[in-house]
């Protein structure tokens, strides 16, 4: 009996009230491997004898097996394929994604009425390691943009995306895109540097790619420090300054006509040739950023004297005025 003729017969029967239809494949899905097999039982015990005809079929209109006196095998289901005649149960064996779909089984037996059950098969591929390739231009801070994106072999179900070890959620500069296949950042932030992992998996794999990005970044503002704060004539005093910056910023200082490098501006004995505006420039030789700060060094001994005369000069205006 041919296929088309067997669900012909099958119909016919049930349709014209001679038999009724059971759900004979207790589940309704069933998850497999690509490359690996699969078996679709059935709840049926077996029988002493082989039914008077039994067949299943791949998404209604391919037939994998027509079974009566003679087993007629669908077209590329040759040698992937093990029946059981007794129960109707199948084996399908070297699965591909294509195999997907429902799976129907339709059984004749013997003086009985015809049953009939059907189920879903979804078969995955592992997934691959994610190809994830890291930007390898200088990414600097407010200017740069980066699109991240995550692509693995197999069926994908799934992808997370995290910064640090923390998931990442999307934000004013972070956008996903593609069904969270493209992460991208724009503008990006000092903050957005350090290791973002994207995981892909389905039912059965999961695997994940790193990459590290660095933000550069500054210089901020620039900071000048003194030290000692109060310092007098004849005293040795320190200017440092300082300003956040990626990488190190160099430093420059600007005093009268005179120029020094560096982050500190040392006077070993301060004299009067040495009060006056000193000026620190930090510079970030990848931004192409500078930020400025001015400072004056005065002696502290000067100012306390001039504060001690003005403080004479109010105290005898008073008594005057008693």
């Amino acid at each position: 009996m041919s296929y088309k003729l067997f669900r012909a017969t099958f119909f016919m029967l049930l349709y014209s009230g001679l038999c009724c239809g059971a759900g004979i494949i207790p589940l309704d899905l069933l998850r497999g491997t690509a490359g690996q097999s699969v078996t679709f039982e059935t709840s049926l015990k077996p029988t002493p004898e082989p039914f008077m005809a039994l067949t299943w079929s791949f998404n209604v209109t391919h037939s994998i097996i027509t079974s009566t006196s003679v087993d007629v095998e669908g077209p590329g289901y040759e040698g992937r394929i093990s029946l059981d005649k007794s129960t109707g149960s199948l084996v399908l064996r070297n699965l591909t994604e294509e195999d997907s779909g429902e799976y129907e089984l339709i059984i004749i037996p013997y003086g009985a009425e015809a049953i009939h059950g059907h189920v879903n098969l979804e078969v995955l591929s592992e997934v691959s390691i994610p190809n994830m390739a890291c930007p390898t231009e200088i990414l600097i801070e407010g200017k740069s943009s980066v699109n991240l994106t995550c692509d693995a072999k197999g069926i994908v179900l799934d992808r997370e995306w995290k910064k640090d070890g923390k998931p990442l959620q999307p934000g004013d500069t972070v956008v996903f895109y593609d069904g969270g296949r493209v992460l991208s950042i724009s503008p990006v932030d000092r903050r957005d540097s350090g290791v973002f992992l994207c995981k892909v998996s389905n039912s059965i794999s999961f695997d994940t790619a790193k990459c590290k990005l660095k933000v550069f970044y500054g210089p901020d503002e620039a900071i000048i420090d003194q030290d000692p704060v109060g310092a007098e004539l004849e005293e040795s005093v320190d200017l440092r300054c300082s300003a956040e910056s990626l990488p190190k910023a160099t430093f420059s200082w600007k005093f009268k006509r005179s120029v020094m490098y560096g982050p500190e501006y040392y006077i070993e004995e301060m004299g009067k040739r040495h009060l006056g505006e000193y000026t620190c420039t930090a510079h970030n030789g990848i931004t192409g950023l500078e930020a400025s700060a001015v400072h004056t060094l005065r002696d502290s001994g000067a100012l306390t004297s001039m504060s001690l005369v003005v403080c004479t000069l109010l105290t005898l205006l008073g008594l005057m005025l008693i």
